[in-house]
């Protein structure tokens, strides 16, 4: 793929690469699971879009394929106590699909976690996510580990979470990811060609679109959807309320249309 072709980064070409992965006799496992024979581990960590993610989870329902979704408890990009977004994940659940805790040790302003000090947090975030979704949890993955020394907790489990980062996988499977929007080491599709027996592999659902767009046109549509949507929902509120919307002419409240185009 060329540095300006985008085309890999499709809901056609995710939708393909499953195909792919159906034709070639794949089975496809969760977290918790040791399966034998040919499989592969979708993980996606939901970093920016838990539209995007949605609408990933549903593609993959089409396709009949279950991964897991691993989401954060404290993003700066989407909340999981927002009403509008606590209906998408249900929308993701009613397709069979999983949810893990993504954990993001940045925000902690930790640079080196002591064993204590990651089970109390990820403890904490755990509770919190399982409350939110009403569901129970029992995997975890980190989020930009290389940031702190994250990537030195190898056990199968961590704070009673299975590890997606875990000696285990890394040695048993096959991985490919497409962190950043970009593909930063070998090709997925290529690596699933290959045909290798257990294949890992991560995707982030919000570089994933309905046509092809670079990595900073997908982070700024998610950004920017966000805050429309909460113009939209600010704008709505007067409206019905009967109440003035001081300094906001009629003709600049953005529309429904608008709104689900940003999403």
């Amino acid at each position: 793929m060329r540095p300006d072709d985008y085309s890999d980064f499709t809901e056609h070409a995710y939708t393909e690469m499953l195909r792919t992965l159906k034709g070639a006799n794949y089975s496809f496992a969760r977290f918790a699971e040791r399966p034998t024979g040919r499989h592969a581990l979708l993980r996606h960590d939901v970093d920016y879009s838990i539209h995007r993610a949605v609408r990933i989870a549903e593609i993959e329902t089409e396709e009949q394929v279950v991964s897991t979704y691993f989401l954060m408890v404290r993003s700066r990009f989407y909340s999981l106590a927002e009403p509008e977004t606590a209906k998408l994940v249900t929308r993701l659940l009613a397709g069979g699909h999983d949810v893990g805790l993504h954990f993001d040790g940045e925000i902690y302003g930790t640079s080196h976690w002591s064993t204590a000090e990651l089970e109390g947090a990820i403890a904490r975030e755990r509770h919190l996510l399982e409350a939110l979704i009403d569901r129970r949890v029992n995997s975890i993955t980190f989020h930009n580990p290389d940031l702190s020394n994250l990537m030195s907790f190898r056990d199968e489990t961590v704070g009673g979470l299975i590890n997606g980062y875990s000696a285990r996988l890394s040695s048993e499977y096959v991985y490919a990811s497409d962190s950043n929007g970009y593909w930063r080491y070998e090709p997925m599709p290529n690596v699933i060609r290959t045909g290798h027996e257990r294949l890992y592999l991560l995707t982030h659902p919000e570089w994933w679109t309905p046509t092809a767009m670079s990595p900073a046109e997908r982070i700024d549509r998610a950004i920017r959807g966000r805050a429309l949507a909460n113009q939209v929902h600010y704008d709505r509120f007067l409206e019905t309320a009967g109440r003035k919307n001081v300094g906001r002419a009629a003709s600049d409240v953005p529309t429904r249309r608008e709104k689900s185009d940003e999403t």
